[in-house]
Order: C-alpha cells, then structure tokens, then sequence
C-alpha cells in the first residue's frame, strides 16, 4: 500500500507540473489556505539566547528551545555548501523548487519495492516542511508543500534559499542550524575551519539526525559520511583521492550537552528574565544576550570564602552556607552563593537547592532592623529606655503567659535592667526588642517591611510579639532587599541579577546599569540605624561582636540566631558592598557550640576583607545628614554601658553617667531625669505601666549587676554603687510610679521564638 501511495503523489506531482496546472488545479484539490511564503523570512525562528556575567567574558548558561545562531550564506564555505547540495538537492541551483525527474524516479523505486525507500523533496521542499508546514505524512500536505516550493523560488534567490536552509534544518542533538550544529559535534566557531570530512558528515545528518549521530552511532556516521563524498565526486564537486583523504579522517566528537556555571544564579536570572521580558519562553527563543551582574572574580572568592568556612565548623555540625553581595548603591547582585556546594546531594546539604534564594527561614535578631526602624518612625530614639527583665505578655494561645527571655551566655540569661535601644541592638536583646514590638504593633513592622521593598506578607492573624525578633520565615533574597535601603540611605532600589539585555538585533531592552531608586525611608532614620549597628563591628563598642566582625574600617552588622540554633545569620554592610550570609543544615538539624558571631560573622569579615582588597575601596562611612542633633544623656558609658534614663541628666543622675547620642532633630529630649530618681534608687518608669511589677520584682530578686543601682520600691540590700549625693527622691518617697503612665495595652499571641 505504501508503494501505492508513493507512486500516486509521485505521479500527480509529476503531471501537474508537465500540464502546467500546478498553481490552479493543486490548490483546488488541495482546498486549503496555504500559509504565506513571505513567512519563510519574516516569521522569526527560535533562536537561542546566551547568560554571561557582568563582563560577556564568561558564558554562563545558553537558553534554547532550538539551539540555534544566524549564519550568513557568505561564511558557509563551499565544500559546506557542495556537500549539502550534492547529497540532498542534485539540482538545486536549477529546478523551480521541486524535482519532477527526481519524483518519478523515487515513486518509481518505492512503487517496485513497496515501501518508501526513496524520497525525493529538493532542499526548498525541506525548507518549506520544516519551516512552514510539518512533518504530517498526507497527500495533501506533500502537495502543498511543492506549491509552496515552486513560489519560494519564484520571491526568493536559490542563495536565499539555501541561506534559509543552512539556518532551519536540524542536526540532531538540540542543534538547530549549521551554526550550531558545528558548534556542537566539533566545537568550530568559524565554518571556515571545516574539513571536507567535517562538512561531509554534517550534510549527511538532516536526512536521519538520530540514525546517523556520529555520538551513539559513529559507525552509522562514517557509512553516511562516505555517501555524502561519494555523491560530491560524482557531482565533479571533489576528486577520489580528496573523498579518500576525508574518508580517512578520524570521527572525533563529543556528546552534545549545555554546560551551567553558577548554577543557583542562572536559575535566579532566568526567573528575573521571564519577567522582564514578559513570558517564560520568551529568552528561550528570542536570541537575547544578557549579561548578569555577577563578577567573577567576586564569585570567586565568595565560593572559596564559604567552602572555607564551613569546613572549618564541620565539628559544630555546620554543613551549609549561603551568600549574597550587592552593590547597595545600584541593586546589582555582585556574588550569589545558594548553597556551599550544587553538587553535594547528603541530606545536610542539598547543595542543588538554593538556599539564599528559595529557602524561607527565621532570620532570628538580624530581623530587628524592621522592629527598630518602626520604632524610630514612631518617635523613639537610640536612648529610649526599656528595661530589659523578664516580663510578661499575656496569654501565649495555650494558657500560659508568654515571657520571653534574652539569649543565654555563660551566665544563663542576663537581664540588664534599663537599656537604650543602641544598647539593646549592640547586645541584641530580645526582651526589649519585643516591648518595642508591642508598643507598635506587628502590623506596623509588616508595613515598614513592605515600605523597604519586600513584597511578602504573613497571616496577621496567626503572628504574635516574637514576630518582632524574627519568628515569621523569609529569604535570604528578601531579607538583604531591605537591608539594601537602609544601607542606600533610604533609597530603594530592587536588587537585580540582571544588568543588561540586548536583543538579537543589538539593541538593549533591558538596562539595569544605572537603575532610578526611590526614597522610601527618611535618610535621617537610615543613617541613625547605621550608626547604631556600626558599633557590632567594632571592638570598642560591642563587646559580643566586635572582635569577630572587624574589617578595619566602620561597618554596620547585624546577626541573627533561631531556636536552638537551627539558623545564624549576619548581615552587614558599608557605602560600596552589602553582604547577607546564612549557615545552617538543609535537614534543619541542630548546630552546637558555635554563635552567631563565630560562624557567619568571622564569614562576613573574611569574605569583606577580601572583597575590599579586591576593589581596593578606600574607606568610606555615611555623610551626616542635615537634621541630626547632638545631645548629652544619662547614660552609662563603655563596652558594658548603655544603662540609664536617656534624658538629659538632672543633678541626680551619677557624674560619670554621661554619654553623647545622636538624634534625629526634633525627638531629642528636652527634659532632664529627675523624675527617674527616687532616694539612691531608680524608679521603675516604663512604656507601658502594666509592666512595672515585673521590674520591681526584678530589683528585688536579681543582683543589679551592671546598673550598680537598686530599683526604687524593690525589697533589697542596700546598692553596692549609689547615684549621685545630689539625687532628690522622687515623687511619693522614691517608690510611686510616675505622674502619668499609658493604661495596660492588649498584645498579639506570640509565636516560637529566635534568638540573637
């Protein structure tokens, strides 16, 4: 039967052309609309697009539904273009688009053996199938395409055509088009480097790519290779003796495959892509160069930095890392480490998920930059003063009262009595970043989150005050787009891995190089918090972080640790570089005997002191901006300091209680603390007065310590450092609460907890 039908198109192909009806009556039999042959050069083909790094110097990832690039006629070499002549098309560069000889012949052969052996479709036909029609296997679509051929050569030169053909046909392999076809088996760039054996093997590939792939099938290969030769020396196209030399040549290439540097980074890219240009599929066949922010060199040391790293706290149970660079000024993603290894497949690792961009943690303390940033909104400044003791918040959701706890040392869990808020970020304490968070609501944290940029949002209903240290889950992504503001002074720009995109025609669709930011938070406030964290990185002013996260020049810092130390953070950064890192376990399993401040910050000063002698960056710190005032405090100064009232310091306050602070103007205080000050004591003065017994309870349980100074009304021994023989008592003999206080104020449920 398949004879049959062979010799039935052969035959009225044949006699269509011979009676000169072809343009008539095939259309009539065929009753179809047939698609435009203008398409053949105006609908565009699906052509690959190529992922670099900031420099174009380093191909990252090709993107292709077709692996394909454009080739002029003019760079196919002759032997290239004879060879795919001679074993495809004899006639080519003279029948009108079909070859009624030929489809004759081959119904004839097919008719007398029963079976399609032969076929007889010239390299327009091909073009035609490929390009316009399918591979559907009907009279009718045979019909059509051999009318479409005869027009084809009618609009279009035969060097159009072939040009056409070159840049259509597959090879086999993902490759699509000579281009990529020699760029695949022989890794040639320039078609002029072909060699006749070359040039033989790729022509004979179009006809059956997957029978004669010189990969799985070299002997298959070689065979169809010596027919291609064998048809150039009929043609008189190459002499015996140059078909014997090529057929001699050596079958030697490689298994097609897309080779993927930095992973994590192009499968981020790719998502920032779609976006960019609008659908997912659009990189894929739109022949896009794009070139990332990423700097090589930077990547570099960031991969060596965090391989380095984690090894060296294998015996902490520390399996993972993962790293983010940005050039706050700009949004541009400098390095981008997802996981310390994409290959590493145990369960601590799962290095080919990428952590920095994907996985949804607590962020632990580095979470209170949107707690305080709330706060100094809302008026309160870096000497506001809340006492850090154990308090409680009211019924957690299961019948007990939520009180939290600082983060233990060696001591078991300090309670410092009244902190400024500077105080507080350089110890990082819990207890009064969550008065904080109840004195502004978990709803105006959410809102300065998505002020800075982060789109993401949490189930308000479910959130409590632990929210306000870190308990709802983000990423590393997420997270280093808000510290991005702060560290910008206030302007937003939305971080990028994508730099530049230019289309296949040379123009740039997508120019992230110098992107327009926008002023989302008062630059007072962003430098204010600057100057706060700044004291994290040196050693003289935290006595927590600062001998493991100096660089040798200001830095801001912030770390963070989840519950049972599942997560540890540090984020920091200085006017050219920002940088966010997480370590931990990809199983969620516990790390022991290390901090914070050990892991990923002694990461984030290696990593940053590399940096920095890489760029060569001078040191730089923030300008000042119009608006911030100085004001001398109440306040105990030194590494174990940050203990006082905050306010101006009346007679009572102790003589060396005095520490200069930096306000923004408008919110420096204007009063002096005699109200604070009872007879050698301190009044138990608070935010919310609900909170007041659990102070006195603490001056007359715990040893003040560090505050020297007994609370007033608190039952105990007589202080071992007494405040100022100027001190009056305050109202009521030193032991009533202050004239006015805020009723008790309802908090949310909280919810489980990090740490510092």
């Amino acid at each position: 039967m398949a004879g049959f039908a062979s010799l039935g198109i052969g035959v009225l192909l044949a006699v269509l052309l011979f009676t000169g009806l072809l343009a008539t009556t095939a259309v009539a039999f065929v009753a179809g609309d047939l698609p435009a042959v203008e398409d053949l050069k105006n609908a565009p083909l699906p052509l690959a697009s190529y992922i670099y790094d900031r420099t174009g110097q380093k191909l990252l990832y090709t993107l292709a539904e077709e692996r394909r690039d454009l080739v002029k006629l003019d760079d196919v070499p002759a032997v290239m273009q004879n060879a795919t002549v001679a074993i495809e098309d004899k006639t080519f560069w003279t029948n009108p688009g079909v070859d009624v000889g030929g489809i004759a012949r081959a119904a004839l052969e097919n008719f007398q053996k029963g079976s399609v052996t032969q076929g007889a479709s010239t390299i327009t036909q091909q073009l035609i199938k490929t390009r316009l029609l399918g591979d559907e296997k009907t009279v009718t679509r045979k019909v059509r395409e051999a009318i479409l051929a005869v027009e084809a050569t009618q609009r279009y030169s035969k060097q159009d055509i072939l040009e056409m053909y070159f840049n259509q046909i597959f090879y086999g392999n993902q490759s699509y088009g000579l281009r990529a076809a020699a760029k695949t088996y022989f890794g040639i760039t320039d078609l002029s480097q072909l060699t006749l054996g070359q040039a033989a093997l790729l022509a004979g590939l179009p006809q059956a790519p997957s029978a004669y792939d010189p990969v799985v099938n070299p002997d298959a290969a070689k065979m169809r290779r010596q027919d291609v030769l064998s048809a150039m020396v009929d043609e008189k196209m190459i002499t015996p003796e140059q078909a014997a030399a090529a057929a001699a040549e050596p079958i030697k290439v490689t298994p097609a495959s897309t080779p993927i540097v930095y992973p994590h980074i192009v499968f981020r890219a790719r998502e920032e892509l779609a976006q960019l240009l609008g659908s997912d599929r659009a990189a894929y066949v739109g022949g896009y160069k794009i070139y990332t922010s990423i700097d090589p060199a930077l990547q570099d040391i960031a991969e060596k930095d965090v391989r380095n790293q984690v090894n060296s706290l294998k015996y902490a149970n520390v399996n993972n890392a993962a790293l983010i660079a940005m050039d706050p000024r700009n949004g541009q993603i400098l390095a981008y480490v997802g996981s310390v290894d994409y290959n590493d497949e145990s369960p601590k690792v799962r290095g080919d998920f990428d952590v920095a961009g994907l996985g949804e943690r607590q962020m632990g303390s580095s979470f209170k930059l949107y707690t305080y940033l709330t706060a100094f909104k809302e008026g309160m400044t870096p000497s506001t003063v809340l006492w850090d003791v154990s308090t409680g918040f009211g019924d957690d959701g299961s019948g007990r009262q939520y009180r939290p706890h600082d983060a233990p040392g060696v001591n078991g869990s300090p309670e410092n009595g009244p902190v400024t808020i500077r105080q507080a970020l350089r110890e990082s304490l819990n207890i009064p970043a969550i008065k904080v968070t109840a004195l502004v609501g978990t709803d105006a944290i959410i809102d300065t989150v998505h002020q800075l940029g982060i789109q993401r949002d949490w189930d308000r209903t479910q959130i409590g005050l632990s929210f306000g240290i870190g308990a709802g889950n983000m990423t590393l992504r997420e997270h280093i787009t808000g510290y991005q503001v702060v560290a910008n002074m206030g302007v937003a720009i939305q971080p990028s891995l994508i730099l530049k995109v230019v289309d296949k025609d040379g123009n740039v669709v997508v120019d992230h190089s110098q992107p327009q930011g926008k002023q989302v938070l008062d630059p007072k406030i962003a430098w204010e918090m600057s100057d706060i964290l700044k004291d994290n990185t040196d050693p003289n002013g935290s006595w927590i972080f600062g001998s493991w996260t100096n660089i040798g020049r200001p830095a801001a810092l912030k770390t963070g640790t989840t519950d049972d130390i599942r997560d540890v953070l540090a984020i920091g950064y200085y006017p050219q570089l920002l940088t966010a890192i997480w370590m931990g376990n990809s199983d969620n399993s516990q790390m022991y005997g290390i901090s914070s401040a050990m892991g990923p910050g002694v990461l984030w000063r290696q990593f940053n002191q590399d940096a920095i002698a890489h760029y060569q960056w001078p040191a730089q710190w923030y300008p000042r901006p119009s608006g911030i005032v100085d004001r001398t405090v109440c306040v105990k100064p030194g590494l174990l300091g940050g203990l006082g009232t905050g306010l101006l310091p009346s007679a009572s306050c102790p003589g060396s209680w005095r520490f200069t602070e930096h306000f923004i103007q408008g919110t420096e205080p204007t009063t002096n603390d005699a109200a604070w000050w009872g007879a050698g004591c301190i009044q138990p003065i608070s935010q919310n007065y609900s909170w007041r017994p659990d102070i006195i309870k603490w001056g007359s349980t715990k040893a003040t310590g560090r505050l020297g100074v007994p609370v007033c009304g608190a039952a105990r021994p007589s202080p071992s450092v007494s405040p100022s023989p100027s001190g009056s008592p305050g109202p009521g003999g030193g032991t009533a609460p202050p004239a006015t206080q805020p009723p008790p104020q309802p908090t949310p449920r909280p919810s489980k907890k990090p740490r510092r």
